[in-house]
């Protein structure tokens, strides 16, 4: 965020990461819209995960969230394991706004974070 210039604003958000991080950003997806469909995992080609499916959603009125990289073209771009996981900035700031009243303080997360810790050992992170 801070390579953007004073004013300017993305419109979406794209996170690069493994199975348990994206596991938490699903989840908060959902617990900050009220939405147990808020995340989405449409086929698409290229980096249309990360920029034509978020965008067609807030085109239509939707806030939703996009899990992505499934081409296999895109795969040798991303590191082992990686998925990608993209929203709109209208939702980065809602997940800003109310992480800290979310699962991501609690034990069973803590839990997860060891496993994402151990992951980033696993893979020389």
């Amino acid at each position: 965020m801070s390579q953007f210039k004073e004013g300017e604003i993305p419109e979406i958000v794209t996170f690069f990461g493994r199975g348990e991080v994206i596991s938490g950003l699903c989840g908060l997806a959902a617990f900050v819209t009220d939405d147990f469909e808020a995340v989405r995992s449409p086929f698409g080609a290229g980096c249309s995960h990360m920029v034509t499916w978020p965008l067609l959603y807030l085109a239509r009125g939707e806030l939703k969230a996009v899990l992505g990289a499934w081409d296999p073209s895109d795969r040798k771009f991303l590191k082992t394991d990686e998925i990608t996981f993209s929203l709109p900035y209208e939702m980065w700031n809602r997940f800003l706004d109310r992480w800290e009243s979310s699962f991501l303080l609690t034990d069973t997360w803590t839990g997860v974070r060891k496993k994402i810790a151990r992951s980033r050992e696993a893979w020389g992170e």
